[in-house]
């Protein structure tokens, strides 16, 4: 999902025109360019919830024992580099920082979500407290719901499409999370002390106080439980 910023590039004037170069005018026109370039970026869109126009959700035609095989999501992912960008270019985001947003389906894999664009979006890692690591913890239990059967796979597909929001309120939690997910810094804070860190590249993943936890280029926290429901192992056979 990285894509490189683009710079604002300002037009430098030959050494030969000092005296334009030091005029109110020239000064004004560059003063209004960089805050025009800086309401520009600060422009840029957060989604918290997906447009339901671009994003309505899709689903496989799957089982619920189909769903509840650990590792089945691994089988089912699929979405290309240029669809990841098409789905920026639908919601407007022209430019981003590494771990600004990651394109996640809104009915997750382990639900049976699709590959589809109808069912991406740019989900914000950043904004607080609904986030994309919040998301995940409502994937979660809806996943262990349906597989428990206490609901069944189309109320659990429903709920997240229409608003994960309100689903986590409904499944998760009443209360807003807890959660300093807002920081622009590289490795976030896991919910829960005992979460593991996913390498999402490698799909392996590392316990508390284990040599690479938190510390590698991409990943999210998640409870050992959803790490294992998403198909990812334990580093070195144990996670340590």
């Amino acid at each position: 999902m990285e894509e490189e910023e683009s710079p604002v590039k300002l037009c430098v004037l030959p050494d030969g025109l000092p005296a334009l170069r030091n005029s109110p005018m020239f000064i004004r026109a560059v003063a209004f360019l960089l805050v025009f370039a800086q309401v520009v970026l600060a422009q840029q869109p957060t989604p918290i919830v997906p447009d339901p126009k671009l994003t309505p959700g899709d689903a496989f035609a799957v089982t619920v024992q189909d769903l509840c095989v650990p590792g089945s999501t691994k089988k089912v992912r699929n979405v290309p580099a240029e669809m990841k960008r098409e789905v920026y270019r639908e919601y407007g985001v022209t430019s981003q920082s590494p771990g600004d947003y990651e394109v996640d389906h809104l009915i997750p894999l382990e639900l049976g979500g699709s590959n589809s664009i109808k069912n991406l979006w740019p989900e914000s890692h950043r904004t607080s407290p609904w986030n994309a690591q919040v998301k995940d913890r409502l994937e979660g239990k809806l996943h262990e719901l349906v597989c428990e059967g206490k609901i069944d796979l189309k109320t659990a597909q429903q709920a997240i499409a229409s608003n994960w929001i309100e689903a986590y309120k409904l499944y998760v939690s009443p209360n807003p999370p807890v959660s300093g997910l807002a920081s622009p810094a590289a490795s976030e804070s896991p919910l829960n002390a005992d979460d593991v860190w996913v390498n999402t590249k490698s799909g392996k993943y590392w316990k508390p106080r284990s040599r690479y936890y938190g510390k590698t280029k991409q990943g999210e926290y998640l409870t050992e439980k959803e790490a294992v429901q998403k198909g990812y192992r334990p580093a070195n056979g144990t996670g340590e």
